[in-house]
Order: C-alpha cells, then sequence, then structure tokens
C-alpha cells in the first residue's frame, strides 16, 4: 500500500529518482535528528535532503531542527549539501529566509489535488533527473524520411546523403569528390 500523506508522495517521487531513505533517523555524528523523511543519492551526489511536514510542527521549531543539522554538518566538517522539502502549508517569509540561510528550501504547497503529482514533480524538479525526448522524434528521423526521399534523387545526391550518417567529414569529402568529378568532366567536354 503507497502512502498517500504529502511526506509519503515526496518519499516516493524520491526513491522513484534513485535517492536512498536513510533508515533509523538522520545521525550527524553523535547528534541524531527527527525529520519525517532524510535521504542521501545512492551514488554520485553528496547531496543530504530532509522531508518535514509544516502541519506537524512550529516553523520555530522546524528552523531550529535545521539550523542544528546544519551546524552539525558543519561541525563535522561534511561537504554534504542541505535541501529541506517542506510539505504542508508553506511557511512565512521569515521562516522561509531563516531557513534559506543554511539550506535550500522547497516548499511544495498543496499536492493533494487532481494536479498533485504534477505540482510535486515542479516543486522538485531540482532534485529528480531530466527527462529527454525520444531519439525516435522527427528531428531524428529526418535521415531516414531523406534515404526514403532518395530514391527519385541524382547518384550525386543520394551518394552524399549515405555518407551524411558518417558526419560532417564525410560529407564534405563526398562533396569535395562529386565537384571535382564534375570539373573533369566539364574539362573533358570543352576539348
Amino acid at each position: 500500500m503507497t502512502d498517500s500523506t504529502p511526506v509519503g508522495r515526496v518519499a516516493t517521487a524520491l526513491e522513484d529518482a534513485g535517492y536512498q531513505r536513510i533508515a533509523n533517523g538522520l545521525q550527524v555524528g553523535e547528534l541524531k535528528f527527527q525529520f519525517p523523511a532524510a535521504f542521501v543519492k545512492a551514488k554520485s551526489s553528496a547531496e543530504l535532503i530532509l522531508v518535514a511536514d509544516i502541519a506537524s510542527e512550529s516553523e520555530m521549531q522546524l528552523t531550529r531542527k535545521v539550523d542544528g543539522v546544519a551546524r552539525a554538518l558543519d561541525i563535522a566538517s561534511s561537504t554534504r549539501s542541505l535541501t529541506l522539502v517542506v510539505t504542508g502549508p508553506r511557511p512565512s517569509t521569515a521562516a522561509l529566509e531563516s531557513m534559506g540561510r543554511v539550506c535550500r528550501v522547497l516548499p511544495t504547497g498543496n499536492i493533494t489535488g487532481d494536479d498533485g503529482d504534477q505540482v510535486l514533480k515542479n516543486w522538485l524538479a531540482v532534485l529528480l533527473p531530466l527527462s529527454l525526448p525520444q531519439p525516435e522524434s522527427a528531428a531524428g528521423n529526418s535521415l531516414a524520411r531523406i534515404h526514403a526521399a532518395a530514391k527519385s534523387m541524382d547518384e550525386s545526391t543520394k551518394r552524399l546523403i549515405e555518407v551524411a550518417s558518417l558526419g560532417e567529414r564525410a560529407v564534405s569529402k563526398e562533396l569535395y569528390s562529386i565537384i571535382d568529378a564534375a570539373a573533369v568532366q566539364a574539362k573533358e567536354k570543352t576539348k
């Protein structure tokens, strides 16, 4: 069964993006911190992501906890960057500013509606991998369409199209050979 709470939805999105949840709570040095969820990237990122629900604790408590984690990371000489994902009602500007001094803050806002997943993805976009277009797009298929149309073209154009997939140098070389052949042919006609 999936967790449909805001914290659960954030956790699912981060896990799907390759982040690993820190089991048994967050511990920095000898200090333990209680957050609904904490994540690190499995391999490449030195980022620590904390997830908090502003509906279950006050802005002041959350600000103090985040300050504590930031100071503990600093004392431990950690190179991890700190990101806080805040679910629930949007914190006040003063609280966001205060937490923003020690970490990146991503308030998700209301993610419970029909478009909640898209809203969540938008807020977490800096943490999620980019989705690239499929190579079978119109641009990727253009060479195949040109090959299909080449049946009605002259031999020189067909040769250029055939070498197009080999790159710019191959096309240049073929074009020069076509021009050279045309020049030799024109020279022979004038004799």
